[in-house]
């Protein structure tokens, strides 16, 4: 009974006292934890365990690497996307586009894989840990926010190059597609009622953000599935990437809105907004522009990108409590080693006001609770 009252609800940490985190740690300190050690575990328990892990401490790396995995991860999704636009957009087979999809962007894990990056989709997985008070919300924001932001900064810096490397020039096709599948194409009513030049209604636009909400969802359940499915594999490489191509295999033919890759989208309508000029140089028959909608960029925002970000985190809450549920031996184990942990850092912060300052410029990399602590000479 002590040892499972934090897993109900716990007073805030800040409002502890020293004493008092020393007490909960010195509970938790009698936990067996050997189970999680064990590599005889079955295979779904094994790739639970490993995934809880890795994010644990993905959240607590620099914020030069969170920010830079993220923005490798961006870089490589634009790769992938713009290998898709080359590759589909004279085709006229949806099905053969839809799996020609799946195909090239289950390549974008190959490269986070063996060249390094991350999704902030996949982090969302350890999310309900927050609900559980096991440690702080400002620790888990700020690790999604910088890497966040670095897919954003990696897809942006991507599109930004290639349409300055005249990569649409002369193709007006290409540019065409890109618009209306990348952009347009996602915003579902809304999009078809600007490619068509009509009004869209209220009704529209709540559609749209229904859509793209309930898609996010399913999106992140197939992400966070296979993050968890290639860590099941137990260190044999071909199976991991085999359980990560085949996943998102499965979510880039089902269409699923994911708030990192979606971006891709949302920087072709912004360059496009910024740049009007490109409209009038593409003409679909003599004397009549194809016409951009500058509007489009902030629709797309608030109309697309908003609601996916909610889905996913819904679908990674949801996905990670039924995983949770069916490893829940593990789980309680896993959740109080991770509050151990946490307690262990506040209680260490607090007799060591200085402990986070005092960071080596040569150990950037590292967590900053396994950074070596210096003293500062008086």
């Amino acid at each position: 009974m002590e040892q499972n009252k934090f897993l109900k609800m716990k007073k805030l940490t800040r409002s502890m006292t020293n004493d008092e985190i020393q007490e909960e740690i010195h509970t938790l300190e009698k936990v067996d934890y050997t189970p999680l050690y064990n590599k005889d575990v079955a295979y779904h328990n094994y790739g639970y365990i490993h995934t809880f892990r890795v994010i644990s401490d993905g959240l607590r790396l620099s914020s030069i690497k969170q920010f830079f995995g993220g923005l490798l991860a961006g870089i490589w999704i634009g790769v992938a996307y713009t290998a898709i636009l080359y590759a589909t957009y004279k085709m006229e087979n949806a099905s053969v586009v839809k799996l020609l999809t799946g195909l090239l962007f289950s390549g974008v894990i190959l490269l986070i894989a063996f060249l390094g990056g991350g999704f902030v989709t996949a982090h969302m997985w350890y999310n309900r840990t927050m609900f559980r008070r096991v440690e702080k919300w400002s620790i888990f924001l700020k690790a999604c926010g910088l890497v966040y932001l670095g897919n954003i900064a990696g897809i942006g810096i991507f599109l930004g190059i290639l349409f300055l490397s005249g990569a649409f020039n002369g193709n007006d096709k290409l540019l065409i597609y890109a618009y209306e599948s990348f952009g347009l194409g996602k915003l579902y009513s809304v999009g078809t009622a600007i490619k068509t030049g009509q009004t869209f209604t209220n009704g529209d636009v709540w559609q749209t953000i229904s859509w793209v909400f309930f898609s996010g969802i399913l999106c992140n359940f197939l992400i966070c599935l296979a993050t968890q499915g290639a860590k099941s594999t137990k260190g044999n490489t071909v199976a991991t990437m085999i359980m990560y191509i085949v996943v998102l295999f499965f979510f880039a033919i089902g269409g699923y809105q994911h708030c990192v890759a979606n971006w891709y989208g949302a920087w072709v309508l912004i360059i496009l907004a910024i740049d009007p000029n490109v409209a009038g140089n593409i003409q679909t028959s003599p004397g009549h522009d194809y016409l951009f909608n500058v509007n489009s960029a902030w629709l797309y925002l608030s109309l697309n990108i908003i609601p996916a970000v909610l889905g996913n985190f819904v679908g990674a809450l949801i996905i990670g409590t039924f995983m949770g549920l069916f490893n829940m031996d593990y789980d309680k184990l896993l959740l109080k080693e991770a509050r151990l942990r946490f307690l262990r850092e506040v209680l260490a912060v607090r007799q060591n006001p200085n402990l986070l300052s005092e960071k080596l410029h040569d150990d950037q990399y590292t967590p900053w609770y396994k950074r070596p602590y210096k003293k500062r000479k008086k």
